[in-house]
């Protein structure tokens, strides 16, 4: 069998597509489960909607595992601190918006704020209490990012954000966002760094999840003391940006073509 310019024969790459069709059958419709379990549990306290969203996500690492052949490896939980912090990722796939959320304890993700109108994902955001903001009105938007995740975080409640703003592909650079840093400025709470590799086996409008292990790697706290906001951002984009180059699967970037 001819191989293609990646080295993936066409066939190969039908069973990889194959495999990949296998996984949506069974994670679309439990998105539109949970999303609707979420939803009717609203009023019930928080622990009985985080104990929905950790069964789902194991049902789905583990269906990905199965149909996929894709696993992760995580290093740094001990990193994790006992008090409110904000998590701030490196985002280039769907995975880590999956996976993430088994590492910590109840997590409130910061949107955009048309997210929380999409039927079934909307509904879900919203009954989890995320910080939906209006990217386009500037000031108002980081008054209500730090108003929010300080009450949120006050509530023993973790923030999380990806300082990009938007999957980068693997290979491409996107400035961090100040955010987040303005949020750790005003509130005294620290940023916990993640790196990770998803996007080099779940990339950005891909159909194709490729077989592999996923490497995560959770950093020490950044403390916002004595830092203004550029300064703990400039940190925080450094470590996530050199232990990203350090994890990456250069086998798995040949196939995506990426030099």
């Amino acid at each position: 069998m001819q191989e293609n310019k990646l080295g993936v024969s066409p066939l190969y790459k039908y069973w990889l597509t194959l495999r990949g069709s296998l996984f949506w059958i069974v994670f679309l419709p439990s998105v539109l489960i949970c999303a609707v379990l979420l939803s009717l549990t609203a009023l019930f306290p928080v622990g009985v909607r985080v104990g929905i969203i950790k069964v789902w996500i194991a049902v789905n690492l583990g269906w990905i595992k199965l149909t996929c052949g894709l696993d992760y490896e995580v290093e740094g939980l001990e990193n994790i601190p006992d008090e409110g912090f904000i998590v701030m990722s490196k985002h280039s796939s769907t995975w880590e918006t999956i996976a993430l959320q088994a590492f910590f304890r109840p997590m409130v993700w910061v949107v955009k704020k048309e997210l929380t109108y999409i039927p079934f994902f909307g509904w879900g955001l919203r009954a989890m209490n995320a910080i939906a903001i209006n990217r386009g009105t500037g000031r108002k938007a980081i008054k209500q990012l730090i108003e929010e995740g300080r009450q949120r975080m006050d509530e023993g409640r973790i923030v999380m954000l990806f300082p990009e703003g938007t999957r980068v592909m693997p290979g491409q650079y996107k400035p961090f966002r100040l955010g987040g840093a303005i949020l750790a400025d005003k509130t005294g709470y620290s940023i916990l760094p993640i790196a990770h590799n998803a996007g080099e086996f779940w990339p950005r409008h891909s159909w194709i999840k490729w077989p592999g292990t996923i490497k995560i790697v959770i950093g020490k706290p950044i403390s916002p003391d004595g830092k203004k906001p550029d300064e703990i951002i400039k940190q925080v984009e450094s470590w996530i940006v050199q232990t990203g180059e350090q994890i990456s699967d250069k086998t798995q970037l040949n196939r995506l073509g990426i030099e």
